[in-house]
């Protein structure tokens, strides 16, 4: 039976390290997009979050060597990584072949 590894404890205490660490050096700004990071609320989009640098679906491992600080808007953008890149293109109007 597969088993979710969101919020392990090991997992915990990364995380916590990490933004701790991060808030110590003093990271204002996400090093993505440059947005000022908020450590005092959550689940906005300028919210300090710990993001795995491989991601785990990836064999990243849960250690502070593995981890940075982000913000939550990049984090979600970023994902997994294999996400693929939508393909814009023009839209093409279906034909029909039956005759009326």
């Amino acid at each position: 039976m597969a088993t979710s590894r969101t919020g392990t404890g090991k997992w915990k205490r990364v995380r916590a390290e990490a933004i701790k660490r991060a808030r110590d050096n003093g990271l204002t700004r996400c090093p993505s997009c440059r947005t000022p990071l908020d450590y005092e609320w959550s689940k906005r989009p300028n919210s300090a979050e710990a993001d795995h640098i491989i991601p785990h679906a990836r064999g990243g491992t849960d250690t502070l060597d593995n981890v940075q600080v982000i913000c939550r808007l990049c984090n979600q953008t970023k994902g997994a990584g294999t996400k693929r890149k939508r393909r814009t293109g023009k839209r093409v109007e279906p034909t029909t072949r039956v005759p009326w």
